[in-house]
């Protein structure tokens, strides 16, 4: 029997189609590992920056950063690094500007008496928003206004202190108010014209980073995938080992 013969019928034993089929699925399998393993590598260095970064409830804020994965069809796969939070990031990346919305001055929540740093709304879902100085005399009555030249200036109000819970402040009373009797005056907010946010989060240069090194981090991802997930071939061909 002529050798060339036996050689090319040994190469062909198997099932072409069926080797092509299991070919093509190692590459689907295999690309769509190394798109989403770097998508979530790129979440992993997002949220460590957060977690990070001084902010409060950072920990908590690290949730914000989502990852989707879209498997689709053939050599198609995508993936999608996501902040829930957009506004967020984009002032403490930027260092923006903040000015207020409902007056001259910006009133800055003062921590002692907001301990989450923000003014809490409360109401029906579809009510009317309340702006902040609504919210606070709802809560603590009148406010007023106190002007200190060259300094931020204040809303305080008279207010009563807790005697079972230290640190919290409750409503006076009309009594109260005309007696004066166990009134205490809190700084409710400071007033400043403008704040500016500092940089803190490094977001923009991680997403930049990713962008710029995705096409070969991915391509060396799909070559150490390929190799170790992929079946073994019956079909081989030149310089295969």
């Amino acid at each position: 029997m002529n050798p060339n013969a036996v050689q090319l019928r040994a190469a062909l034993v198997g099932d072409f189609d069926k080797e092509v089929r299991g070919g093509l699925k190692d590459v689907e399998t295999a690309l769509r590992s190394s798109l989403f393993d770097f998508a979530d590598d790129l979440q992993s260095k997002w949220r460590q920056d957060v977690r990070q970064s001084g902010l409060a409830n950072a920990e908590k804020l690290t949730k914000t950063i989502r990852v989707r994965r879209y498997p689709n069809k053939g050599l198609n796969p995508a993936a999608l690094v996501f902040s829930t939070f957009p506004i967020l990031q984009k002032a403490f990346e930027q260092s923006t500007t903040i000015r207020s919305k409902e007056g001259f001055f910006l009133p800055i929540p003062n921590p002692d008496v907001w301990p989450s740093g923000r003014v809490v709304r409360s109401g029906r879902r579809g009510a009317p928003r309340q702006s902040s100085i609504a919210v606070a005399e709802a809560r603590f009555g009148p406010l007023r206004f106190v002007y200190r030249p060259g300094r931020a200036s204040l809303l305080v109000a008279e207010v009563r202190a807790s005697a079972s819970r230290p640190g919290t402040y409750r409503k006076a009373s009309a009594a109260s108010l005309r007696t004066g009797n166990g009134l205490i005056t809190v700084v409710v907010f400071f007033l400043v014209k403008e704040a500016r946010t500092p940089r803190m989060l490094r977001g923009s240069v991680i997403r930049a980073r990713a962008l710029r090194d995705a096409p070969g981090a991915v391509d060396r991802r799909f070559v150490h995938y390929f190799q170790t997930g992929a079946t073994q071939r019956l079909l081989t061909g030149p310089g295969n080992d």
